[in-house]
Order: structure tokens, then C-alpha cells, then sequence
């Protein structure tokens, strides 16, 4: 992303903010806000634990999500819409956080499409905003793996313009399916071979700006109600899940199979208890 591109969109859709920066405070325990004036032009200490927090706009957290996959992808995306909504309506210390520092989680870091990085960049806004990360976390991506891809919502405003980018990678309404993985790998190969498009065309792309969208606007709802004393799980991990976490848990008795641990469908990678490599059009593994 350049800096050009970034500057430009900030300063159509965050208004009052201009750039920002870090730099070296004495001792390192300090930040100090280019261009800041009054107290945030001297160095000031970072605040321990979750901090302050307004009740966010998910249609604006949406909206910016879309806009910022465009800039830097996914990871950037929405770590930089939800941040963006905090500074404008809580502004320090959240003025202080360079949002570029999440391009490294594009394609699942590096493209090593390991975890989506709209849940990376959503995991890490929650982070700074509440002091239950776990639990939000937790049901973020619950929520994230029995989802349809991309929502009604976000297939509308893009068919009718209404995100806020000029030029679309495709304005097409996309058809949706569960990612049933919070791996970029799966949910992008399930969609795309589910739908006949290939991993890097426009279509894809622009699912994954959607789904930047859809991951931003549910992860505002969850610190909203979270802030507001509302939250509750409201997802459940699946069915294969449950039954293998069974026995495959994180535990100390390994003849029970307690060599393992994880929350994620093992029906996708694993079939009859064993490791399921590839399908029927290629050549079993030797």
C-alpha cells in the first residue's frame, strides 16, 4: 500500500485525523503522535489492560473494512475499520496505533494462508478494546466458521455501489458458502472449487473484501455488546467438533487422546481417522 493511496483514503473517510506515527519516548515506555498538539505532543504513556471504549457503528466498521482490503487486504482491513471507529469516537489513546503494523496477515500471513486475516486483524482490535479477548475471540471465530460468505448485506451494498470504493474487482452479487475453517487455505479452496473460480481471480478477491466487511461489522457488534453488558455466546462449536473434542482435547492422558488440542471441525482435513490429503481428481498419496 502506498503511502499516497493511504493518506488519500484517510482523508476522504477519516475525517480529523491525519497521519500518524510513532516515535521513541525516554526510557521506552512512551509514544509520541506526529503532528499531535497540546498533551499528545509530548511523550505519553501507553495505558495498561483494555482501553476506553464507545459504542461503534458496524455499517461504518462494514463499510471501512470493504475500503481497506482494497488498500493492504484482509488482515489490514479490519484491524484498520475498527481502530479508525475508535479513534473517532474515543481518539487517544487509539491515535497512537499504526494500523499498517497488520499488512504482514494478508493471505493468512505472507500468504501462507494459515488463519484469515480478517480474524487476525478483528482478534487484534479486540485485544486492545476488551479485557475478555478470549471469550470474544472465541465466539468470533465461531461464529466465522458456520457463517455464509458473503453476507446478503455485504453482496447488496456492493451490487448497488454503496461501499466506498470507486472501482470494484467485481460488483457481482457472489454466491455465499460456509467456510467451515477459520484457514484462509480452506475457505478459499471450499469456495472456490464450490463455485468455479479460481483462487486468484477477481471474484475471489472480492469475496474476501466482503468478507473483510462482514468480519468487521460482527466483531463492533460483540465489543458493543460486551461494553454494554449484553454479551452472550450466541454460537456453538459443531457437531464433528464436539464429538471429537470428546476424547482429542487439551488434557494430560494420552491413551485417552489427549495428544492434541483444538476447536476447529475436524471433519474438513479428516476422515475415518485419518488424515485426508486429497480428493477423488488426484492421485492418492504413496
Amino acid at each position: 500500500m502506498s503511502n499516497d493511496r493511504h493518506d488519500e483514503g484517510r482523508r476522504r473517510f477519516m475525517t480529523g485525523l491525519g497521519a500518524l506515527g510513532l516515535g521513541a519516548a525516554a526510557g521506552g515506555l512512551g509514544v509520541l503522535a506526529a503532528g499531535a498538539t497540546g498533551a499528545e505532543a509530548a511523550a505519553v504513556e501507553i495505558p495498561e489492560g483494555s482501553w476506553p471504549y464507545k459504542p461503534l457503528d458496524p455499517m461504518k466498521a462494514r463499510k471501512l473494512g470493504h475500503w481497506g482490503y482494497y488498500q493492504s487486504s484482509c488482515s489490514f482491513g479490519v484491524f484498520n475499520s475498527i481502530v479508525t471507529c475508535l479513534r473517532d469516537e474515543v481518539g487517544f489513546p487509539y491515535t497512537v496505533i499504526p494500523t499498517r503494523m497488520m499488512t504482514y496477515g494478508e493471505g493468512g500471513v505472507a500468504g501462507w494462508c494459515s488463519l484469515c486475516g480478517a480474524l487476525n486483524g478483528a482478534c487484534a482490535a479486540i485485544n486492545l478494546a476488551c479485557d475478555k479477548e478470549k471469550a470474544l475471540c472465541d465466539e468470533l471465530l465461531k461464529w466465522y466458521v458456520q457463517h455464509p460468505f458473503p453476507s446478503k448485506l455485504s453482496n447488496d451494498l456492493a451490487a448497488n455501489h454503496q461501499f466506498l470504493v470507486d472501482k470494484y474487482k467485481s460488483d457481482k452479487v457472489l454466491p455465499q458458502s460456509q467456510t467451515g475453517s477459520p484457514l484462509c487455505h480452506v475457505t478459499v479452496t471450499r469456495w472456490c472449487k464450490e463455485h468455479g473460480y479460481a483462487s486468484g481471480s477477481k471474484e475471489r478477491s472480492e469475496r474476501c473484501a466482503r468478507i473483510s466487511a462482514d468480519v468487521a461489522a460482527k466483531t463492533v457488534e460483540l465489543l458493543n455488546d460486551y461494553h454494554a453488558g449484553k454479551f452472550a455466546s450466541a454460537n456453538d462449536y459443531t457437531d464433528t467438533t464436539k464429538q471429537c473434542r470428546a476424547c482429542h482435547k487439551k488434557g494430560k492422558d494420552f491413551d485417552a487422546g489427549q495428544w492434541t488440542r483444538g476447536k476447529m471441525d475436524c471433519g474438513g482435513c479428516h476422515i475415518d481417522g485419518k488424515i485426508k490429503v486429497v480428493g477423488a481428481d488426484h492421485y492418492p498419496p504413496s
